[in-house]
């Protein structure tokens, strides 16, 4: 009696597209943070004096690679700077796969809220691994996963095009 058995451990990368990379340059405005299954605003519906969080995308031009970018942008209080890899995306899902690097920014107080909004907002960022565009939208945070509980749609931030 023949047995059939196929074993395999490989692991399948997508290759990350440049196109990608430029439709991810720019400045977005933070419009809302989904949190699982609710969206807020960018420091919660109690937070009524913060300024416009943004987040500017552009070519790294100390790298060679395309899918090397830089990120800076304003927080609640403090300017911030970074790097964004693109490390794969799924032309299927239109979801791309990404990592930040360690994030710096200037070291400006603020207001006890705002300063809680903006460390929100870094550590959310920190551990965003996925972004997508999505009606004139980028979204970039941790999607919802198939095995994920139905209310458990993820967490992300929504952005959109700065005018």
């Amino acid at each position: 009696m023949p047995i059939l058995r196929i074993d395999s451990c490989t692991k399948v990368e997508v290759q990350a597209d440049t196109a990608i990379a430029i439709n991810l340059e720019g400045k977005w405005v933070l419009k809302h943070r989904f949190l699982g299954d609710a969206i807020d605003t960018p420091c919660g519906y109690a937070v009524t004096n913060a300024r416009d969080i943004t987040l500017e995308v552009t070519d790294n031009t100390e790298s060679n690679d395309v899918n090397e970018l830089r990120i800076t942008g304003n927080s609640a209080v403090n300017m911030y700077f970074g790097g964004l890899t693109i490390t794969g995306f799924d032309t299927n899902t239109g979801i791309g796969s990404m990592k930040i690097s360690t994030l710096g920014s200037t070291k400006m107080a603020g207001a006890p809220e705002l300063m809680e909004c903006e460390t929100g907002y870094f550590n959310m960022l920190n551990e965003s691994a996925e972004f997508r565009i999505q009606e004139g939208q980028l979204h970039v945070g941790r999607f919802k996963k198939d095995t994920a509980p139905s209310r458990d749609g993820g967490t992300y931030f929504i952005y959109e095009k700065a005018k």
